[in-house]
């Protein structure tokens, strides 16, 4: 609730990664992408080495929310950098949420993997921003992803990919008539 109130703040349920190979469970994107992957009671820790790996890819930090019977194998699983919050019931049927491990920076984001959070348009529109000639922009999705990563930095990018990600109007397609 304090990031949806904050202007600069855009909250994402079920972020795509790498082309939807991957889903966060919440992002919240201000000045950093942060990741929040959330383990309820009835869910397993299965998916979460993967999940781990692709959000590393992509996300500055990241935040396991956990029922208490899988924090102790979640803490085998999660690099050091994740925070990890445990969720139990409180007294009257709460819920209380309780920090075990406070997130760090990720020191390993992928600059493509994050480049291939932007939609084809807006790589377009990156790397006509940049100079590139119109015929060069019809090349295949990768071949813009990995243009746009040879020509920012790191930073830079990170701030790109940032500000098209709040800029979207639309985050899902047309919907299926029933």
């Amino acid at each position: 609730m304090h990031a949806q109130a904050c202007p600069d703040t855009l909250v994402i349920d079920e972020l795509g990664l790498d082309h939807g190979s991957c889903r966060i469970d919440i992002a919240v994107i201000n000045g950093h992408i942060r990741g929040v992957e959330i383990k309820a009671e009835a869910d397993n820790l299965e998916r979460l080495p993967r999940q781990v790996a692709a959000y590393g890819d992509v996300v500055d930090k990241a935040l396991l929310i956990a029922a208490p019977k899988h924090v102790e194998l979640a803490m085998t699983i999660v690099p050091d950098w994740w925070g990890i919050m445990v969720v139990e019931r409180g007294m009257n049927q709460g819920i209380k949420f309780r920090r075990i491990r406070p997130e760090r920076a990720n020191r390993n984001v992928d600059p493509l993997v994050l480049a291939r959070l932007l939609w084809r348009p807006e790589a377009q529109a990156v790397l006509r921003d940049l100079g590139v000639p119109e015929r060069d922009l019809r090349a295949p999705r990768e071949t813009l992803y990995q243009r746009i990563v040879s020509e920012l930095p790191l930073r830079k990018l990170a701030a790109t990919v940032r500000l098209a990600l709040k800029s979207r109007t639309t985050w899902r397609g047309p919907q299926p008539l029933s």
